[in-house]
């Protein structure tokens, strides 16, 4: 059994195991699962890579086990590492529909504005908390005193202006 470091990011994350064979060669890569999105893992060699596909979480860790021909293999020349590659990011946390946008913000004058709005969306990034309020056509701009930190993002297919507020509910800039 040879054994290779797989890394992730530049830092060694994992290992990757390849069995003996003549012909086919089972190749094992793992490694702990960060949580944060979808890794494909690659052997690495002097001449190129092999990609080993889309690792698979099971029990807290990435895995992808493959079966390959020997000669695929050794055409990589002598084998430097195993690399796991971020394909795709999770969003840190998902949208969430609040019938109550003034609850985003204890600040008097705000949490007054944000009443009149029938409908957003809701979303924690660490010590901020994000508002989505949607853009009505003909409707004046939502927040239009805090204009200069809203963000215009698409959010559940609707164009909303999305604002930032901190743990105390005072507005951030985006």
């Amino acid at each position: 059994m040879e054994e290779i470091r797989l890394f992730c990011g530049g830092q060694p994350k994992g290992c990757v195991l390849l069995s003996e064979g003549d012909s086919r060669r089972e190749v094992r890569s793992s490694m702990a699962d960060p949580g944060d999105g979808l890794y494909r893992a690659f052997l690495v060699g002097e001449r190129g890579e092999l990609p080993l596909g889309v690792m698979e979480p099971v029990e807290g860790r990435l895995t992808v086990s493959r079966r390959l021909y020997s000669r695929d293999i050794a055409a990589l020349g002598r084998l430097e590492r195993g690399e796991a590659r971020l394909s795709f990011r999770f969003e840190e946390s998902a949208w969430q529909s609040t019938n109550d946008p003034a609850e985003a913000s204890a600040v008097p004058e705000l949490h007054g504005r944000l009443r009149k709005f029938p409908r957003a969306w809701r979303r924690r990034e660490g010590e901020r908390l994000l508002l989505a309020i949607p853009l009505e056509e003909g409707e004046p701009f939502p927040l239009e005193t805090l204009f200069c930190l809203a963000r215009v993002l698409r959010v559940e297919g609707r164009l909303c202006a999305v604002y930032a507020f901190g743990r105390q509910g005072q507005p951030l800039p985006p």
